[in-house]
């Protein structure tokens, strides 16, 4: 097994940690929850990063769209980690595969496509998890190539 599969199921299990502990967002947002909590007015917020009290009520109403390091700058100010991740909806492995197999059919469309024309169309069942094992020992960056 190579490298990069055992740091993949050592994510996975992390990622499936994550999953368990992830807590549904606050309907008025972090950033507000958290001030509020910490009985702080905008204003105070705002002396403290040193920026207007009507920017801390804008990026109240609208966190999404707040850059990443602002964030952690205001989660400092507040005395929180600022922490973001990108968490897998499906086991890692069920994604490169389902991907894979996506690829494989692509590729072997087209092979019948042209078979067709011949009058010999290919068996699909077999073919296909062959196509699909061979891109998935190889270097799993083609999986992702839209070009063919």
């Amino acid at each position: 097994m190579n490298n990069k599969k055992i740091l993949r199921r050592s994510y996975q299990k992390k990622f499936e940690a994550l999953k368990k502990a992830i807590i549904s967002r606050p309907q008025q947002g972090w950033l507000k929850t958290i001030r509020e909590f910490l009985g702080m007015t905008t204003t105070q917020l705002a002396k403290r990063l040193e920026i207007s009290q009507p920017r801390i009520v804008a990026m109240e109403k609208n966190e999404r769209n707040v850059k990443i390091s602002t964030m952690e700058r205001i989660a400092d100010v507040l005395n929180c980690d600022f922490t973001y991740a990108f968490i897998p909806r499906e086991h890692i492995d069920d994604i490169i595969y389902n991907q894979a197999k996506k690829k494989a059919q692509k590729i072997l469309d087209k092979v019948n496509k042209n078979m067709e024309l011949e009058n010999q169309l290919v068996k699909t069942d077999d073919l296909l998890k062959d196509i699909i094992e061979e891109l998935l020992d190889g270097n799993i960056a083609r999986i992702w190539d839209e070009d063919e």
